[in-house]
């Protein structure tokens, strides 16, 4: 499966991009390049490391797949900051496949680079996440999830649940969509009436702070 040649996992001290060694560089390169087009304005910003297990990429290989991820944003880490343990590796896979696990919380401390939680399923009715730092979802937040973020929180689908970014009362917060329909719309504690969200423009996929007023802006994906 080509989503298993290239996986991008968050870290405290960022992204960690894990490329599978046993497969074609070629194959790495191209599937590297689309799910950065496919995030693309998502990761900008972000700290990154690249990986490839026990083995050593190629000097070549590295700088190549490095300047793909610098071309939408990434920022290489450098020093101690580029050594990541297994341990340290903050990943939550939602499986809606059980019932029963209807609420799930995860916390974790981000205290070097931009750390992410990535969460690698569309979220359902009754599930919940909260985490210290950014929240990136690689699906649909639906009606009945909530997600809760210190940080921004960033779906790359559609969102159509409960949302609060800057929870800790970070004012710069933002909450990031590829379709914004969301039920509850929080930031630093302010929230979005139900009135307002009825007026958010449909091509509206950006919800920052202005103040205490909410500021709809569509995603600008240039660099």
């Amino acid at each position: 499966m080509s989503s298993d040649i290239v996986s991008i996992k968050g870290t405290r001290n960022g992204l960690l991009i894990i490329i599978d060694p046993n497969c074609d560089y070629e194959e790495i390169r191209k599937t590297l390049l689309r799910k950065m087009e496919s995030a693309r304005g998502f990761f900008k910003g972000a700290m990154f490391t690249l990986s490839q297990g026990h083995q050593e990429i190629p000097a070549s290989q590295r700088d190549e797949l490095e300047s793909i991820c610098q071309q939408y944003g990434l920022i290489p880490n450098t020093g101690k900051a580029a050594s990541i343990k297994t341990n340290e590796i903050t990943e939550y896979d939602t499986d809606i496949s059980k019932p029963a696990c209807k609420t799930t919380s995860v916390s974790a401390q981000s205290d070097i680079g931009e750390a992410a939680l990535l969460v690698r399923r569309s979220l359902r009715s009754g599930q919940r996440i909260t985490h210290e730092g950014h929240i990136i979802v690689l699906g649909d937040i639906h009606p009945g999830a909530e997600v809760i973020s210190n940080g921004n929180v960033l779906v790359i689908g559609s969102c159509r649940g409960m949302v609060h970014a800057g929870a800790g009362g970070n004012v710069l917060a933002k909450i990031i969509a590829r379709r914004l329909e969301p039920i509850s719309l929080s930031i630093a504690g302010n929230r979005l009436s139900q009135e307002l969200s009825k007026t958010m423009p449909k091509e509206c996929q950006v919800v920052r702070l202005s103040g205490t007023n909410f500021v709809f802006e569509k995603l600008q994906t240039g660099h």
